[in-house]
């Protein structure tokens, strides 16, 4: 059998791109989301889905601020004592993940991903998995945080976005061969899910085309037909980011259209006929096993 969940990730990063994910959750295909804590409109996130029984979250663990407008440059939830590792001089998440990964203490992400799950929990949302923002944790530029992602989630019972399988990862790097060093640290994170009862995904996929490709919907839209058409069997995840059109971020983004082209597959109900036609279940990261 074949599964598939559908992730909107970003949930939080601004308003527009809230009221998109709640109107898929509503009227569209979509199996979760998850919220950027840090950011400027998570707690409007939140509102909503304290509202709204329909919207899933989970917790997109966020320890890098790519934007750096009046939305972006996101602080860690954690005291600034206890994160100093995290952020630049000004006390705000580093830009990339790289400068993340070569600053950052292992003991001190472990606190943000406490204070970041707490936010969440006080104010009445239990996340139903996790997931990591861009991939900091994952440690695919060498410096790995996935020991501190998977105690945190042993601890309360989360799945966590990672694929099982190593032909996944590579497709996802966009390599043919990884080096040994990542397939070790691959077969390692594996045994300590396992270890630590920890649930996985067996494959993860996304639109990894070049924007300068992406220069209609139809692409976007073909694009996730065929991966929806080639999934393995197993317990699958697609990840996407979809917005509006109207969201203060895609102003002069020249990224930002593909986002709206996916809200806009999302609404799609050709997206519900492919899935039926493929004999695809629809499944959330509460049906893992």
């Amino acid at each position: 059998m074949r599964y598939l969940i559908i992730n909107a990730d970003d949930y939080g990063v601004c308003i527009e791109t809230n009221k998109a994910i709640e109107h898929i959750f509503n009227e569209g295909t979509l199996s979760s989301t998850t919220i950027m804590t840090p950011c400027s409109s998570a707690e409007d996130g939140i509102k909503r889905a304290k509202e709204n029984p329909k919207i899933k979250i989970g917790l997109h663990i966020t320890t890098n601020a790519e934007w750096t407008d009046a939305y972006g440059s996101w602080k860690p939830l954690a005291p600034s004592e206890k994160t100093s590792s995290l952020t630049d001089e000004s006390g705000y998440f580093f830009p990339t993940v790289q400068e993340f990964a070569a600053q950052a203490k292992a003991e001190e992400v472990a606190v943000e991903l406490e204070a970041q799950y707490q936010y969440l929990v006080t104010r009445g949302i239990q996340p139903i998995h996790a997931d990591s923002h861009m991939g900091s944790m994952y440690g695919l530029n060498g410096i790995s945080f996935m020991k501190e992602t998977l105690e945190f989630c042993a601890k309360y019972n989360l799945p966590f976005r990672f694929p099982k399988q190593i032909e996944n990862v590579k497709v996802l790097m966009r390599v043919e061969t990884l080096p040994d060093p990542l397939v070790q640290a691959h077969e390692q994170v594996i045994a300590y899910a396992n270890a630590l009862g920890v649930k996985l995904i067996d494959h993860l996929f996304s639109c990894l085309l070049d924007y300068s490709v992406l220069t209609s919907y139809e692409t976007v839209r073909d694009e996730y037909f065929r991966i929806i058409s080639q999934l393995p069997e197993g317990f699958n995840e697609i990840f996407l980011h979809p917005s509006n059109e109207h969201s203060p971020r895609g102003k002069n983004n020249p990224k930002w259209p593909s986002r709206v082209w996916e809200y806009q597959l999302l609404l799609d109900d050709a997206l519900k006929l492919h899935l039926e036609k493929e004999g695809i279940k629809l499944i959330s990261y509460a049906d893992i096993t």
